[in-house]
């Protein structure tokens, strides 16, 4: 297996373990009432960890249908396809065969990876945005997914790297 491919292997693993591990915790608060909301009920203040798939189905859950496909899109969707057209085009055969069609593809999907991390930083943001005081505290999935993204963005850079090569390659062939 080239290093390439060991690489798009790579980031496939860790996105598959960021999607499902521990990601976000959620610790309420009820502002200057935390006090008798631990008294009156002191389940509403129990942290709640989420994985990024869950956050979607907790978004779901709660009909946020905008951020569902947001997520789904940037976190989930995106991060597929992308390694995806990366595996196809790291291909030893199809490099000979047809360098360029996918080529194309796979520069404007690659551009996608930071919006991947921008997902999972809305997620921080929104919880951050609940009023009384409520904390998000990120977990190892959280680094795992990036790392995922780290994996993806090398693997980027070493099939532009071969894209070029076959370029100038084909370029010199024709003088």
């Amino acid at each position: 297996m080239n290093v390439t491919r060991f690489f798009i292997a790579l980031a496939a693993l860790l996105l598959g373990i960021g999607l499902i591990a521990p990601t976000l915790t959620i610790s309420p608060m009820a502002g200057e009432l935390t006090w008798l909301v631990r008294i009156l009920s002191p389940e509403e203040l129990v942290p709640s960890t989420y994985s990024i798939l869950g956050v979607i189905g907790k978004l779901y859950q709660g009909n946020d249908f905008f951020l569902v496909l947001l997520l789904s899109l940037f976190s989930v969707l995106s991060p597929i396809l992308k390694l995806s057209f990366f595996w196809q085009t790291s291909s030893q055969s199809y490099q000979q065969e047809n360098p360029n069609s996918l080529f194309k593809v796979i520069h404007y999907v690659g551009k996608l990876s930071m919006a991947e991390v921008f997902a999972l930083a809305l997620i921080i943001v929104v919880v951050k945005s609940f009023p009384g005081g409520s904390s998000a505290q990120l977990e190892w999935g959280a680094y795992i997914f990036t790392c995922s993204v780290a994996c993806s963005i090398i693997a980027s850079i070493r099939i532009e790297k071969k894209r070029t090569e076959i370029k100038h390659y084909n370029n010199t062939e024709l003088l």
